[in-house]
């Protein structure tokens, strides 16, 4: 026992040996396996008897104290690993230091063979020998670790003494050593940890169903809580959609004052607006869960406030705003102008931006809903803040590179020529067409350039255009009739696209869908020197080609009495028909069908033909008993008229 007593005193720390841990701490010790294989197995026996006599009189004493739960020495060694009750057999033999370091060095040094030998002497004892025995050697290492710690503790190294063998009292001792009591002690610390963890897992669940029968029951409600108000109204008790409606109706009714330096300058109420507040209703009746919580228990926290703001004006509110005097009445000296590029000018001058006095209504507009919004119904009204500001300045970067664009891009001269008339294509147009790109691509709009078209067509469209003529009847002034040139705009439309997506200088001829019959680039008019005219008034008829009269005839027009008079205008000739049976109605409802031996129409059922019926030609007689709208000719004349005339050659009608 004095190498285990010398081991127990270098040791710190060192406490009761349980059954699980014993192995392990005597190996910490420094006791080895084979310490056992130098004791004789008399005196293990002799030693084993010893032990367990002190073993049975330590239990006796050890059951009256009532107090003490300690746990049968037994117990810490009857699972024990052979090693570990070799090693405390060879603790009770006591062996010297010297003995103790030479058995250290031949557990080293021997082999397997002779530790298994030394444990099968000792399993061949009987059971109860042998549990004695290592009862003993257990209660002596645990009172002499008990005693090695105090000395370690309480005295200074060099005055420790070595622990007395273990007397029967001292077995008793051991059951209520310091290492038992912490053994004790561990178990109920463990014991009334795990009941505090019940008991606080037991609170969380009741917390938790408790908050989620309150979130589901109360929190999570349809309707607002019993005091809740938003923007000082009072919304308890109503679903998210009520609230919606009321908040709308109850605003509406607020009246917006507006002030220009101190004095009322106008109002407006009756908002009827609409208002983009459902969502944060949404958010007022269910938010958080700890805001709900919050609010649950503290009455004050339902108050809320959001913002008014409107989806868009409405009717009442535009109507009520462009009353206002000072909107009305505005009445500025200078309009406010942004700078740009003049496409007007040859070297694409950059005109510089002007800040006029005129009212921005659009902002002003926004500022009296977002007032309205944030509750602010006394609106202070500064006119200078609210003049139109340029976005455009003449320093602008932009600016700067629409003029190099189109100094590049819209010089091009593209001129469109047709029916003795020309246009050329100012820049300001040809900007609205085209687009380049960075690469320098040129993109047509077909749509800008078919308005281009439209716009340019009366200039080349000489259909029913008032015409200013020198006839053989005289100076005239007409106009109407189906005659002259039209421009085709949508091949027109066509072929100008690929024109300017060339990007080239360009002049080029107009499409027409119908040209007049002396349409040319070497005339002024689409009349030309080859036409027929008819005198209303005169009641007579001129061919003329090439200047010269080929045809002259008395005739009788429609009959002006009946309603029937010929109509007036130029009229391009249809076609020609010989022989021919002219159908219609009488002005008493009657059918009628005469047969004719020249047809030259120029006009719906109107045109030139032979009449034998008549016996007289020219004069008044149109006014009482004239034609259905005809032009009626003597048989001879029609004659020669149908030789000369072609389809598409104008007819000119005039009083």
């Amino acid at each position: 026992m004095e190498t285990l007593r010398k081991v127990l005193k270098k040791k710190k720390g060192v406490k009761y040996l349980g059954k699980h841990d014993a192995p392990n701490r005597l190996k910490k010790l420094g006791i080895k396996k084979r310490y056992i294989d130098k004791h004789s197995k008399a005196a293990v026996l002799e030693k084993n008897a010893a032990a367990s006599d002190a073993l049975k009189k330590g239990e006796e004493e050890s059951r009256t104290d009532a107090d003490t739960r300690t746990l049968p020495v037994s117990d810490l060694t009857v699972e024990e690993p052979a090693a570990v009750t070799a090693a405390a057999k060879s603790v009770a033999t006591e062996e010297p230091a010297e003995e103790t370091a030479a058995a250290e060095a031949a557990v080293t040094e021997e082999p397997a063979e002779e530790t298994s030998a030394a444990e099968a002497a000792v399993t061949k004892e009987p059971a109860e020998e042998t549990v004695a025995a290592e009862a003993v050697a257990t209660e002596e290492l645990a009172e002499e670790t008990s005693a090695a710690e105090a000395a370690v503790t309480e005295e200074p190294a060099e005055e420790t003494v070595a622990a007395e063998p273990a007397t029967t009292e001292q077995a008793a001792e051991v059951s209520r050593a310091p290492g038992t009591a912490g053994l004790r002690s561990g178990r109920v610390q463990k014991r009334r940890t795990g009941r505090i963890l019940l008991i606080l897992v037991i609170i969380l669940a009741v917390l938790g169903v408790g908050g989620f029968a309150l979130n589901r029951v109360v929190l999570n409600a349809d309707t607002f809580q019993s005091g809740s108000s938003i923007n000082g109204i009072d919304v308890s008790g109503l679903t998210q959609a009520k609230a919606v409606e009321k908040l709308t109706d109850e605003w509406n009714k607020k009246t917006l004052t507006i002030t220009e330096k101190d004095s009322k300058i106008g109002t407006i109420r009756n908002f009827d607006l609409e208002y983009d507040i459902n969502q944060q209703v949404k958010e007022c009746l269910h938010p958080s869960f700890f805001r709900k919580l919050l609010r649950t228990v503290r009455p004050s926290k339902r108050s809320y406030s959001i913002a008014m703001t409107a989806k868009a004006s409405s009717r009442s509110f535009d109507r009520q705003f462009r009353r206002l005097s000072f909107v009305k009445d505005n009445k500025y000296t200078t309009k406010t102008r942004n700078a740009y590029v003049d496409l007007t000018s040859s070297d694409f001058k950059i005109v510089k931006e002007v800040y006029g006095d005129n009212l921005d209504k659009s902002k002003l507009k926004k500022a009296l809903l977002s007032a309205i919004a944030r509750d602010k119904m006394k609106f202070s009204y500064t006119a200078a803040d609210y003049y139109e500001k340029p976005t455009v300045l003449s320093d602008s970067e932009t600016l700067k590179e629409r003029q190099a664009y189109a100094e590049k891009y819209l010089t091009k001269k593209i001129t469109v020529t047709g029916a003795g008339k020309k246009y050329t294509i100012k820049p300001a147009q040809l900007d609205k067409m085209i687009s380049v790109s960075k690469s320098g691509e040129i993109t047509v709009d077909e749509k800008a350039v078919k308005t281009f078209v439209k716009s340019i067509a009366d200039r080349f469209t000489t259909v029913g255009m008032t015409r200013h003529l020198k006839l053989k009847g005289g100076k005239v002034t007409i106009s109407g009739g189906n005659y002259g040139n039209t421009l085709n705009i949508t091949k027109e439309t066509t072929r100008l696209s690929r024109v300017l997506a060339e990007g080239k200088d360009a002049t080029t001829e107009a499409v027409f869908s119908m040209t007049g019959y002396g349409s040319s680039s070497s005339v002024t008019d689409d009349i030309g020197d080859f036409y027929v005219e008819v005198s209303i008034s005169k009641q007579h008829v001129w061919c003329v080609k090439d200047g010269k009269t080929v045809v002259s005839a008395d005739v009788v027009t429609g009959n002006v009495k009946e309603g029937n008079g010929t109509p007036e205008g130029v009229f391009s000739l249809m076609y020609k028909q010989s022989p021919s049976t002219l159908e219609g109605r009488n002005n008493d409802g009657s059918s009628y069908k005469t047969p004719v031996r020249y047809w030259m129409p120029f006009y719906a059922g109107c045109g030139f033909h032979d009449a034998k019926w008549r016996d007289s030609f020219g004069g008044s007689i149109y006014l009482r008993n004239g034609s259905h709208g005809c032009v009626n000719m003597p048989p001879a004349k029609a004659a020669k008229l149908y030789s000369y005339v072609e389809a598409g050659m104008p007819v000119i009608v005039h009083p």
